[in-house]
């Protein structure tokens, strides 16, 4: 097989907004990603969508409660089949702050 077979034998299509928003929907597992003084760090989390809001729940004094409010974070979902060599990727990116009881009370949220 050559080279250019083996590397690239597909191509690579947008995802416009809409499909973004569907795909982080229907999946609940992906990766938080943000730097801290030592580098980057990129942990899996579950999420849930309220709107277009990806909410995921931590515990405190962790590396990612530690970073939120501190700087830029992404967000990343994707799927992928080896068989096929498919797939999908969505990036989000933006800033993460911490919502209330009241918040997840009133988008029919609970922790469990």
């Amino acid at each position: 097989m050559y080279l250019t077979a083996r590397w690239f034998p597909g191509h690579l299509t947008p995802i416009d907004r809409d499909e973004c928003l569907e795909l982080l929907e229907r999946n609940e597992v992906g990766r938080v990603a943000f730097s801290d003084s030592e580098g980057p760090l990129i942990m899996p989390v579950n999420h849930v969508m309220v709107g277009e809001r990806i909410v995921f729940r931590t515990a405190p004094h962790t590396a990612i409660a530690d970073h939120v409010g501190a700087g830029p974070m992404s967000y990343q979902v994707d799927e992928f089949d080896s068989f096929s060599s498919a797939g999908w990727s969505v990036l989000a990116r933006g800033s993460a702050e911490f919502v209330d009881g009241v918040w997840l009370t009133a988008h029919d949220l609970r922790p469990e």
